[in-house]
């Protein structure tokens, strides 16, 4: 997906894997791992797919926020060097 070397797992997620067993809390856990570093799609039916679900729109709306900063943090250097690069 990206390059980013993290993803957040929040605690109002509590409450909902709370109805998982502890087996099925660690086949989410592994494809949250999957899915943030590769992309990688479970094949989860019932409860496991619906946790999974809300998850991903969170991480997915976490990495698109993160792009966003990195944009602009990019343009805002870019008109740094730009501005020093005329004051030379």
């Amino acid at each position: 997906m990206s390059t980013k070397k993290s993803f957040i797992l929040y605690h109002d997620y509590r409450q909902h894997l709370e109805l998982l067993s502890d087996e099925e809390k660690g086949k989410l856990l592994m494809a949250l791992f999957d899915y943030s570093e590769a992309g990688i799609l479970p094949n989860f039916n019932g409860m496991l797919k619906m946790a999974f679900s809300f998850i991903k729109a969170q991480i997915d709306r976490d990495a698109a926020k993160y792009a966003a900063v990195c944009e602009k943090n990019r343009e805002n250097i870019q008109r740094r060097w730009k501005k020093e690069d005329a004051e030379a």
